[in-house]
């Protein structure tokens, strides 16, 4: 999806633990050119990125949704806003070695005319790069390595926070790391206190983790079940942009009402209720427009959904011997790859 997004202003803080205290700058960055494209292209990314979560401040005492307040009330305060926020993400990152050292980027930008405040934590990468070294024989060039370098305009952002200046909604891009012993999402639970839903990637995990289960359970892994669901979630998708779990039941499982039920407590159990799930595009076109098979011979195919139940092009026999043969058919030309 496309958005229309517009910088107002940025400023960039570095939290290298290496060096056990914080670089605050005392100045904006000065955008335009390719420092607006670099973090207007990010902004996209995780606008994009199919493990964007939902959220919500939660709790009476909320420091960072006070901070946020404050920028809302007067944007003059935005650089002193940002170094709290970098203040409190430092101290914790020292307490926590199994944070990334980062370089981090508040701004303010609209989204669609939304104004939004973001904290894009631009994780440290490791690579080489040429160093010239002029001795009295001339250049001797070498390779030094940095450990600092950030992600280029062609790569993710691992961690991030949107905040919306007009709703309060939070979106977040989060890494669990090790917190007193055990993994957990630290942005959320110790920065930001808030309250998470699952993320578009979450949702379909849950579905496709579930259907195997119940699929195992009483179909005995019945191929025909799991290109069933594809089909049925493909056909949503193409009808309404989205799914429902209780439709994909009702379809797939049919008069089989025990086990219906049963399915639909278990994709409850994981945590997602009976609500519309928005599919984006992105994973539509990858998970849900082809079906791959695999048999105990080798032999793999890999067809487009709408050929599923479609006689002219791809048909399954269950032979009496209780093996399976597959035809697939109207083919006028076979290349290698």
């Amino acid at each position: 999806m496309d958005y229309d997004i517009h910088l107002k202003k940025a400023v960039l803080h570095i939290l290298d633990t290496s060096i056990n205290f914080p670089i605050f700058s005392n100045n904006e960055l000065e955008l335009g050119g390719e420092i607006s494209e670099f973090l207007e292209k990010h902004i996209q990314k995780i606008l994009d990125d199919v493990n964007l979560k939902k959220a919500q401040f939660i709790g009476e005492v909320n420091t960072a949704r006070d901070i946020c307040a404050a920028v809302k009330e007067d944007g003059n305060c935005f650089m002193e806003a940002s170094t709290a926020f970098g203040g409190i993400i430092f101290d914790f990152m020292l307490k926590n070695v199994d944070i990334t050292p980062a370089d981090i980027i508040f701004c303010l930008f609209h989204v669609n005319n939304e104004e939004h405040l973001g904290l894009l934590k631009l994780n440290y990468k490791t690579g080489f790069t040429h160093y010239v070294n002029q001795m009295e024989g001339g250049a001797s060039n070498s390779l030094i390595r940095h450990k600092t370098l950030l992600p280029s305009d062609g790569q993710k952002v691992d961690e991030a926070v949107l905040i919306s200046m007009e709703t309060g909604q939070l979106k977040l891009l989060e890494k669990a790391c090790e917190i007193n012993g055990a993994k957990e999402f630290y942005l959320s639970q110790y920065i930001f206190n808030c309250s998470t839903a699952l993320s578009d990637n979450q949702k379909l995990k849950i579905i496709d983790k579930v259907t195997q289960k119940i699929n195992k359970k009483y179909y005995d892994e019945d191929f025909d079940k799991v290109a069933k669901l594809k089909k049925v979630v493909s056909d949503s998708i193409g009808e309404n942009k989205e799914i429902r779990v209780e439709a994909i039941a009702e379809e797939i499982f049919e008069t089989n009402l025990a086990v219906r039920e049963e399915y639909i407590q278990e994709i409850q159990k994981a945590g997602l209720k009976d609500e519309p799930i928005e599919i984006p595009e992105k994973i539509a076109e990858r998970k849900f427009k082809t079906h791959k098979i695999r048999t105990d011979t080798g032999i793999e195919i890999n067809f487009p959904l709408s050929y599923y139940d479609d006689r002219e092009m791809i048909e399954f026999f269950n032979n009496p011997d209780g093996s399976i043969s597959i035809i697939i058919k109207n083919v006028s030309k076979i290349t290698n790859r």
